[in-house]
């Protein structure tokens, strides 16, 4: 028998849920949104009324300053996001939904919540908390290397 690594699951498991993503998308006519962006549009509606900032996006998310930008970029020539500058620091740019961001929120929200119901499916709150608890320590450990 072959012994199992928790990394390649990991990206097994990845590799799933970005074509199950896909897939779903596609039938809701959301193809022209990638699987960050639909995140990014999500975590700016559940913080709609707070100042969000690209280095907010960088760090919950976990990814690079430079693939951020474009992603920001590509969502902002797409009519998803709008950036204003705050006073404090021009260089800050808020980042905000538009009203197609808004509305496409709606769809993405069905999709997220679809895709929850999905992945947790056959399990109980206690064994969702402890994977939780699970993935947090692995994101340590693997933010210290």
């Amino acid at each position: 028998m072959r012994k199992r690594d928790v990394g390649r699951e990991i990206h097994a498991l990845s590799n799933l849920l970005g074509r199950r993503i896909e897939a779903e998308k596609k039938q809701q006519g959301m193809q022209d949104v990638t699987p960050m962006q639909t995140w990014i549009i999500g975590y700016l509606q559940e913080h709609k009324g707070q100042d969000i900032f690209q280095r907010d996006i960088e760090r919950d998310f976990t990814i690079t300053r430079s693939t951020v930008t474009g992603i920001l970029k590509l969502m902002e020539k797409n009519g998803l996001i709008y950036r204003v500058s705050v006073p404090e620091d021009a260089r800050l740019k808020k980042l905000i939904l538009t009203e197609t961001g808004e509305a496409m929120y709606q769809k993405v929200r069905q999709h997220i919540e679809d895709t929850e119901r999905m992945l947790v499916q056959g399990f109980t709150e206690d064994e969702v908390e402890a994977l939780l608890n699970m993935m947090d320590r692995l994101r340590v450990n693997l933010e210290t290397l």
